[in-house]
């Protein structure tokens, strides 16, 4: 009977941990998306200080989902996501408008792929 209890604990806790972490993934997803939604409307109205701004919480932002994803998701994914904000945070200092926003329309396609690959269901067990 203990052998059942120390199991059971151990589904719970398995459980907690891995809801507690898709919690923090999809949070640092819904920042990231916001920031770069925020620096495409920036760059649109060509808002350069504004720009310069968004760029800035944007690197706070993808340094910590770096720091969390990186252990648990696809390396691959994450690293075509991160060479693609880096592009980001050159064009933004360079000021190219017209490739800036393709770049951007990129790492919000990348984030979203990254997400939806991470989301628990039968097609991503399979």
């Amino acid at each position: 009977m203990r052998t059942v209890w120390i199991a059971l604990g151990l589904l719970i806790l398995i459980l907690l941990a891995s809801s507690g972490l898709y919690w923090y993934t999809s949070m640092l997803y819904r920042q990231l998306q916001d920031s770069l939604d925020r620096l495409y409307k920036a760059v649109e109205t060509e808002s350069w200080s504004q720009a310069d701004r968004e760029v800035r919480g944007l690197e706070e932002i993808w340094a910590r989902a770096d720091d969390a994803w990186t252990p648990i998701m696809d390396h691959r994914q994450v690293d075509l996501l991160d060479e693609s904000l880096t592009r980001v945070f050159t064009l933004v200092e360079l000021r190219q408008k017209e490739e800036l926003l393709l770049q951007l329309a990129v790492s919000r396609r990348l984030a979203r792929r990254l997400k939806d690959m991470e989301v628990p269901g039968i097609g991503n067990i399979f």
